[in-house]
């Protein structure tokens, strides 16, 4: 069973009357069988038959197309350790996650129920599911993650928002050995949603059994000092964090055990990073057969995307979409199917567009940052802009010319917002300069209030391509209403290191949250360090006015209304809501939006199957996670 939900949240007491009403239970399977690679495993003593592997009723995944066969090796690429991400999207296993068609669903949860009050949820989980080395997943498991490290201060100094929307982290209990409760202080309307985004991996990403002898509160203090000694580690909290518990830890540590369909077995960083299937996999297809179908997992380091394009060019490749350049390759990729012999899988982007300019709000210098926060100014820039020849130019005519409003998909679309300030108008953004007493000079030059002449910097990651050339149209069009203006172009290190700390005046990023507005809200308001256009803002929301830049009252009213839309379960008072937000956004304009892209793709081999039509493209449902790797396959070529 699947539960299609809407783009808003306050939907609990709906899902959970069709989850409960419908009797819903995992399908029960009276065989299990297994690869041919574990079976020799089990003739050979080193494992135990597959039946005591699984749970007694393991989770079922009904293949897009056909069950699949046993076997293969899965080539991919990647770049380093920075480019790992795109390894974890392979491994998609919260307790609750994205269905293929952005639904909730069960997943290491069984089930779950949440009080009338929307405060408390309680979590089931499926019994017998084991780590990749055969010990138990309990709930003590997800304790520990709590206890011992997100409620740890040495360990983590601030907890997560996403945990502690309104600033108190919950009350977690252990109900039983599968039965884990969460306690809020006050309604939680995003919650469902959040431990469905890669965040909520954490959760049940940290084995107990493995990780406290690494841990202050467990260890010998005479044997973690030893390791400390031996890794060279300052303290237990970094040798903890480095060592033990980063992310990446089932990428780096082939002893790092993991209850994912692939485990490490030649760690990365190397030329040939290697995973191979999990013997203790929890799930199975709708005959007993126990997934992944793929045995091995083969990543080959590159030095960078463009070869990792020609790899897919030449049929290197099996199925991948990260680093192939994105849409801007996209042409180039289909021509080249014949010569590669690959299919192509689109992938349909959720953000609203493909990138947009977020003026500096927190800007260093006073007088830039007084022009920055003038609407007239950021209205100007829009009305200076030709998105037409954007569109022509970097999207080939495909794209759709849009503020960064929420897409037509959405609950909260609004058609005044996504067409606002979008005429190309270089006479009224003069004019709003003028009527800002941004004059331009004897020199032809628009100059500040302080006698200089204005001056903008475009600062733009280096390694996408489109970006740049987005941008060099951008400052061609801006030069002509007075402003020098030059394109900034740097390693995405360097960029967010500058675009972090506030040091820049525009920042161009993509518009993410096309879909997902209240789970990716850092466009609508200074949400987070990430909101460019606000970062210090938006640090200061985060910790609760401990870090960061006090923001003025009209942005401090967003972030006192998203805090509603956190604390309500009613899906017509979050809309009413949020519509509030949105039309402080369409009369402010604190970013401005280009056009928003048209699909790029996954490129897939001819012989692997399982894929869906079409696939969703956000950060937040990591794609292609949700659409079940472990039931891809290969047929004999």
């Amino acid at each position: 069973m699947r539960i299609k939900l809407g783009w808003s949240a306050g939907f609990f007491i709906t899902l959970l009357a069709l989850f409960f009403l419908s009797g819903f239970a995992w399908p029960e399977v009276l065989a299990f069988n297994e690869s041919p690679m574990t079976s020799q495993l089990v003739k050979e003593g080193k494992l135990p038959p597959v039946d005591k592997r699984l749970p007694p009723s393991p989770v079922v995944v009904k293949p897009f197309e056909k069950p699949g066969l046993y076997g293969g090796t899965w080539r991919r690429a990647y770049t380093g350790l920075s480019d790992l991400v795109g390894t974890r999207r392979l491994l998609y296993d919260p307790l609750v996650r994205w269905s293929p068609t952005y639904a909730i669903e069960p997943n290491l949860a069984s089930k779950w129920e949440v009080s009338a009050d929307g405060k408390a949820f309680t979590f089931h989980l499926v019994k017998g599911v084991r780590w990749s080395d055969g010990e138990s997943f309990t709930a003590d498991d997800i304790l520990f993650y709590f206890e011992d490290m997100v409620f740890n201060k040495e360990l983590t100094p601030a907890v997560p928002k996403w945990l502690a929307p309104a600033g108190v982290p919950p009350k977690v209990t252990k109900v039983d050995e599968y039965t884990i409760r969460f306690e809020f202080d006050r309604p939680y309307g995003l919650f469902l949603q959040q431990l469905a985004c890669p965040h909520g991996m954490d959760l049940v990403s940290y084995p107990k059994h493995y990780l406290k002898k690494f841990h202050k509160k467990y260890a010998k203090p005479e044997e973690l000092e030893a390791m400390m000694k031996e890794k060279k580690a300052s303290s237990w909290v970094k040798f903890f964090h480095d060592v033990s518990a980063s992310r990446d830890a089932v990428f780096t540590d082939k002893n790092m055990p993991s209850i994912f369909a692939w485990i490490t077995t030649e760690p990365a960083p190397a030329k040939r990073f290697v995973m191979q299937r999990n013997p203790y996999y929890w799930k199975v297809d709708p005959n007993g057969n126990q997934l992944p179908y793929i045995d091995t997992i083969v990543h080959e380091l590159q030095a960078e995307s463009q070869t990792i394009l020609l790899k897919a060019i030449a049929g290197e490749i099996d199925m991948q979409g990260r680093r192939l350049g994105g849409m801007q390759n996209s042409v180039l990729l289909l021509a080249s199917r014949g010569q590669g012999n690959y299919k192509l899988v689109p992938k349909t982007s959720t953000a609203s567009v493909g990138l947009l300019l977020a003026p500096n709000l927190n800007h260093p210098d006073p007088v830039m940052q007084k022009i920055l926060s003038d609407r007239r100014f950021r209205i100007a820039l829009s009305h200076a802009i030709n998105r037409k020849e954007i569109n022509k130019i970097v999207y080939r005519g495909k794209g759709t010319e849009r503020q960064v409003a929420p897409l037509k998909e959405s609950a909260f679309y609004s058609p005044s917002y996504e067409k606002a300030y979008l005429e190309y108008s270089p006479d009224k953004a003069k004019a709003l300069l003028d009527e800002m007493g941004l004059t331009v000079g004897p020199t032809g030059k628009r100059m500040r209030p302080d006698g200089q002449p204005v001056r903008l910097s475009l600062d733009v990651v280096v390694e996408i391509q489109s970006w740049v050339d987005t941008a060099e149209i951008l400052a061609s069009n801006i030069s002509h209403l007075g402003i020098d203006t030059e394109v900034k172009s740097e390693t995405r290190e360097l960029f967010m290191q500058r675009v972090e700390s506030a040091a820049h005046d525009i920042a161009l990023w993509t518009g993410d949250g096309g879909m997902e507005c209240l789970l990716e809200p850092r466009w609508y308001f200074p949400y987070s360090g990430e909101s460019l256009n606000a970062p210090l803002y938006g640090k200061w929301f985060q910790s609760g006015g401990k870090q960061g830049t006090e923001p003025p009252a009209d942005i401090k009213e967003l972030m006192d209304i998203y805090s509603q839309i956190l604390s309500t379960v009613s899906e017509e008072k979050q809309k009413e809501l949020f519509a509030k937000i949105i039309a402080a956004n369409e009369k402010n304009l604190w970013v401005i939006g280009l056009v928003h892209d048209p699909p790029d793709y996954y490129v897939v081999a001819p012989n692997m199957y399982n894929l869906p039509k079409r696939d969703f493209q956000s950060w937040i449902y990591p794609n292609p996670g949700p659409i079940y790797p472990e039931q891809f396959f290969f047929a004999p070529k």
